[in-house]
C-alpha cells in the first residue's frame, strides 16, 4: 500500500474513533432492593442485575446501581432506571428496553388464612391486604370495597406479618416472596402458598430518559445490542440458572417478545 493510502486510512480511522461517543464516567441506574432480582447483597446484584451486566458489557456501558425505597423509586425522574415501568409515576421520554420478566402473586400463610380465589376487589372484602408502600396508586378503591390495606416498607415485613396473622394475604413479586420465605422460615415453606396473578406479568426493563444527551447516546447503544443479547448463550445461561434448566415457563419468550414489541415505539423518542 502506498504511503498516501496508509496516511488516508489512518486519518479515516482516527476520524471514526473520534466520532464515537466516549463515556466519561459510569452511569448510575436507580433501582429498588428486591432480591433475588435486584440486591447489592447478591452476586451481580441479583438475577436481573446479571442480565443488566450482560447487556451493559455488550453495549460498552460502564454503570453502577443505586437502591431506593419503593416510594422514592416510584417518583424518581433519574436519567437511568431499571425495574418495572409500571412502578414509575412518570414514563415520559423514557426509552424502555425489556430484558426479562417477573410475575406478581398473592401470598397466604395457610395456618391462618386459607387460599381464596381473587377475581375482583369484592373477593377481598373484609380482609386485610399487605402491599409495599408506593406499589399501588388506587388505595382508595380498595378501601371503598371494604378491603383493609396495610402498606409496608419491605418484603421482609410483609412476610413476617403474614406469618403472625397481622395481614390475611399480600401481593408480592413471586420470586421475591419465595426468596424471603426461604430466608426467614426455611422449615415452614410448605405452609406458605402463592397464587400467580396472570394479569400482573411484568417486564424487567432498562429505562433511559432520552431527553438527556447522555441518555440518548446510551439508549442507542442498548438498542443496538438488544436482540443479539437476548438470543445469546450467555443470556440463556442466566435464565436457566434462575428457573432451572427444565423449569423455564413455556410462555416466557412469548410474553417477553410482547413487551419488546409494545415498548419498541419508545426507542425512537
Amino acid at each position: 500500500m502506498k504511503l498516501a493510502s496508509l496516511i488516508g486510512a489512518f486519518q479515516l480511522g482516527v476520524a471514526l474513533w473520534c466520532a464515537l461517543p466516549v463515556q466519561a464516567e459510569p452511569v448510575v441506574f436507580m433501582s429498588t432492593d428486591s432480591p433475588p432480582y435486584w440486591s447489592a447483597q447478591l452476586p451481580d446484584n441479583g438475577y436481573a442485575g446479571a442480565m443488566l451486566n450482560l447487556f451493559s458489557a455488550e453495549a460498552g456501558v460502564d454503570y453502577a446501581i443505586e437502591y431506593l425505597p419503593v416510594k422514592r423509586y416510584s417518583s424518581s425522574n433519574a436519567t437511568f432506571i431499571v425495574g418495572d415501568p409500571d412502578l414509575l409515576n412518570d414514563q415520559k421520554h423514557l426509552a424502555i428496553f425489556p430484558i426479562g420478566l417477573f410475575h406478581a402473586a398473592f401470598f397466604f400463610y395457610t395456618p391462618h388464612q386459607a387460599v381464596i380465589e381473587v377475581h375482583s376487589l369484592r373477593n377481598m372484602k373484609g380482609h386485610t391486604l399487605g402491599v409495599l408502600r408506593g406499589s399501588i396508586q388506587n388505595k382508595e378503591d380498595f378501601i371503598r370495597q371494604g378491603v383493609n390495606v396495610e402498606e409496608n416498607d419491605s418484603v421482609e415485613s410483609l412476610i413476617k406479618k403474614l406469618k403472625r396473622g397481622r395481614i390475611d394475604f399480600c401481593i408480592l413479586v413471586e420470586g421475591s416472596g419465595r426468596y424471603m420465605i426461604q430466608k426467614l422460615f426455611p422449615t415452614e415453606q410448605d405452609k406458605f402458598s402463592q397464587v400467580i396473578i396472570p394479569s400482573l406479568t411484568r417486564p424487567i426493563a432498562v429505562m433511559i430518559d432520552v431527553q438527556s444527551p447522555d441518555g440518548k447516546v446510551i439508549a442507542k447503544r442498548y438498542q443496538q445490542v438488544l436482540d443479539k443479547t437476548l438470543h445469546s448463550k450467555n443470556y440463556q445461561s442466566i435464565v436457566e440458572a434462575f428457573y432451572g434448566k427444565n423449569n423455564i415457563p413455556a410462555y416466557r419468550d412469548v410474553e417477553l417478545n410482547k413487551f419488546i414489541k409494545f415498548y419498541s415505539n419508545t426507542w425512537t423518542n
